[in-house]
């Protein structure tokens, strides 16, 4: 059985999706992706995606649907998020790694306090350091 043969697309569908495209291009709140494609050129899944194939089997098509795509989508990586979204991403990445180091300079200054403090009362010996007690102590063991 011979396998059947796959059903071409005009050229006014090629036309629009490279158009789609050039939008996308132009656009940075756009997502970079096929359904994208789908909703600025009017077309349909099936339609959009025979493009696509088609422009990848023939190598002289005058479109180069998937390259502009892949040119579209290189600096974005897999995520594929428009390229404010991107920024946007980014930036709430670059928050959280800062406020991991906020905290863990806030552990590092508590530990700096307390040793200076232990030491100032350790070379401090006076009647209101009497009645002091050390800061082991007074942690409160948690069951």
């Amino acid at each position: 059985m011979m396998p059947a043969k796959r059903k071409r697309v005009s050229d006014d569908v090629m036309t629009r999706v490279s158009g789609a495209i050039e939008v996308l291009s132009t656009d940075r709140n756009a997502p970079r992706t096929k359904r994208q494609i789908e909703i600025l050129s009017g077309l349909g899944h099936d339609a959009v995606a025979r493009a696509f194939r088609q422009d990848a089997h023939e190598p002289d098509n005058p479109y180069r649907l998937n390259e502009k795509f892949n040119q579209l989508i290189a600096p974005l990586g897999t995520g594929r998020r428009s390229p404010a979204a991107e920024e946007k991403h980014q930036d709430k990445q670059r928050i959280a790694e800062l406020k991991q180091q906020v905290g863990e300079l806030n552990r590092q200054l508590d530990r700096y306090a307390m040793t200076l403090f232990a030491h100032y009362l350790a070379d401090n010996p006076s009647t209101e350091s009497d009645g002091a007690v050390p800061m082991r102590r007074q942690k409160r063991h948690r069951y």
